[in-house]
C-alpha cells in the first residue's frame, strides 16, 4: 500500500504539478477523495438492495444522513472557527469520517439485526463529521484562495479528480460484476470498504498540509461561550439581513429540493425498473465522468467571463432536463447516453454553486454562515428523498420524476430571477 501511495505521489509531480503550491496539494486531495469515495460510494443503493433493502430504505439512505447533518452543522461551524485551528480541527473530522468506512465493513458479518437499517444508520452517523470536514474545507478554501484563483483551483482539482473517479468507477464495477452470488459479491465489498479507508488517510495527510502552510493564531482566549454566542449572532443577522445572501439561498433551496428529491428514484428507475447491476451502474457513472473531465475547467472560464450567477442558470437548466431525460430511458443502454448529457450539467452546477457561496458569504464568521446554508439545504435533503418515494406511490414512478424535473426548473428560473436583480441594480458579475 505505502509502495502504490509513493508511486501516485510522484505521477502527481511529474504529470499534475502546477506552480502554485496550495493548488497542487488541493489536487492530490480531491484525487483521494474521489478514490475512496468512488470505491464504494456509487453502489450505496445496490449495496443495501443486496442485503434485502426496499424503495423506502432507499430514500431513508439519502434522507437520514441529511438529517443527522442538522446536529452537527452550526456547533460544528462554531467548533471549527472558535475553538482552535480550524484546518486541525477539519483535519481530525475528516480522519473520524474515514474510520467509519472500516466499520462499514463489517455490517455483512454481524447477526441478529435488520443489516440494511445498520447500513442506513452508520451511513446518517458518518455524516456527522462529514458535514463538519465538508464545511471546513469550503471555508478553508475561501481563505487560501483569492476569488480569481477559486475558479482555476477547483477546476483543476474537480478535473484531475474525475480522471481518477472514472478510472476507480471502472474498475470497480468490472470486479463487482464478476461474483457469481450475492455472498461473493458482498464480500468483494467488505473489501472495497477497507480500501476506501486506507486511501481516505491520504486524503487526511494531503489536507494536514494545508495545516502547515497556512497555520494562523489559534483561538485560546478563556471566554469561548461568549465567542460562540457573538459569532451565532453575528452569522444569523448577516443571513437575515443580507439582500444577496438571502436571494442566493432561496434560489439554491428551491433548485436542491428538486435535486434531492430525483436521488433515490433515479436509483429505483435505474435498479429495480432497468434492471442494472454494478457494470451498469458503472457504466453510467462513468457516462456522466467522462463529460464532467472534458468540462471541468470550461465551466471555471464560462464562470471567470459571464459571471458565475448566469452560469448558475445555465447549469441549473442542464440539470433540470435530467428527471424528463430518465423518463424516456427505455433501456440501460439509452441512459448511459443519456447520462453524457447529464454530467456536463452536474459539474457545473457543482463549481458555480460553490463559488457563490464563497461570493455571497465574507471571511469573518464565514464558517458559521455556511453552515447555517448548508442546515437550510439539509432540511430539504432530509425531507425531498422521502417525499419523492411518497409521491412515486402516490403516482407513479415517470410522474414523480417529472414532478422532479419542474421543481428544478422552478430553482433555476430563481437562479435567472437574481441575475435580473444584479443588472437592475448595476452589479458586475465577479
Amino acid at each position: 500500500m505505502m509502495r502504490y501511495l509513493s508511486n501516485l505521489k510522484l505521477v502527481f509531480q511529474q504529470r499534475f504539478i502546477t506552480q502554485n503550491s496550495y493548488i497542487n496539494i488541493n489536487i492530490l486531495n480531491g484525487i483521494a477523495l474521489a478514490i475512496a469515495t468512488n470505491l464504494v460510494n456509487p453502489y450505496y443503493a445496490k449495496f443495501a438492495e443486496r442485503m434485502g433493502a426496499t424503495d423506502y430504505h432507499i430514500a431513508y439512505l439519502n434522507s437520514l444522513p441529511a438529517f443527522v447533518s442538522l446536529f452537527a452543522l452550526i456547533p460544528g461551524a462554531i467548533f471549527l472557527d472558535v475553538f482552535g485551528s480550524k484546518m486541525k480541527n477539519t483535519t481530525w473530522m475528516m480522519l473520524i469520517h474515514k474510520l467509519f468506512f472500516l466499520i462499514i465493513a463489517f455490517i455483512p458479518i454481524i447477526q441478529g439485526v435488520s443489516k440494511p437499517w445498520l447500513f442506513i444508520v452508520l451511513v446518517a452517523l458518518m455524516n456527522l463529521p462529514g458535514a463538519i470536514y465538508t464545511m471546513g474545507y469550503q471555508s478553508s478554501i475561501g481563505d487560501i484562495f483569492t476569488a480569481r484563483e477559486r475558479g482555476l483551483a477547483m477546476g483543476l482539482r474537480n478535473r484531475y479528480s474525475d480522471i481518477f473517479r472514472l478510472g476507480i468507477t471502472l474498475v470497480s464495477g468490472i470486479l463487482l460484476s464478476i461474483p457469481r452470488n450475492d455472498n461473493q459479491v458482498i464480500l468483494l465489498y467488505q473489501i472495497f470498504f477497507i480500501a476506501s479507508f486506507a486511501i481516505g488517510i491520504l486524503e487526511v495527510v494531503s489536507f494536514s498540509r494545508f495545516s502547515v502552510m497556512t497555520e494562523t493564531q489559534s483561538h485560546t482566549e478563556p471566554d469561548h461561550i461568549r465567542r460562540v454566542w457573538l459569532a451565532i449572532q453575528d452569522s444569523f443577522r448577516f443571513s437575515i439581513t443580507n439582500k444577496g445572501f438571502k436571494q442566493f439561498m432561496i434560489a439554491s433551496l428551491l433548485f436542491h429540493f428538486g435535486w434531492q428529491m430525483g436521488w433515490p428514484l433515479f436509483n429505483i428507475y435505474t435498479i429495480t425498473k432497468l434492471g442494472a447491476n454494478e457494470a451498469w451502474l458503472s457504466a453510467i457513472a462513468i457516462a456522466g465522468g467522462l463529460t464532467a473531465i472534458l468540462t471541468a475547467t470550461k465551466w471555471a472560464r464560462f464562470a471567470d467571463k459571464k459571471g458565475n450567477q448566469i452560469a448558475a442558470v445555465v447549469a441549473t437548466f442542464g440539470m433540470s432536463t435530467t428527471p424528463f431525460l430518465y423518463v424516456l430511458s427505455e433501456s440501460l443502454t439509452m441512459l448511459v447516453v443519456f447520462n453524457i448529457l447529464i454530467g456536463f450539467s452536474v459539474t457545473g452546477t457543482a463549481l458555480v454553486l460553490f463559488n457563490l457561496l464563497l461570493e455571497a458569504t465574507p471571511k469573518q464568521n464565514r464558517t458559521t454562515i455556511i453552515s447555517i446554508y448548508n442546515t437550510v439545504i439539509a432540511v430539504s435533503a432530509t425531507i425531498a428523498p422521502v417525499f419523492g418515494v411518497w409521491l412515486m406511490r402516490q403516482t407513479s414512478l415517470e410522474w414523480s420524476l417529472i414532478v422532479t424535473g419542474l421543481l428544478r426548473f422552478v430553482g433555476c428560473g430563481a437562479f435567472w430571477l437574481g441575475t435580473r436583480k444584479k443588472n437592475d441594480q448595476g452589479d458586475s458579475p465577479h
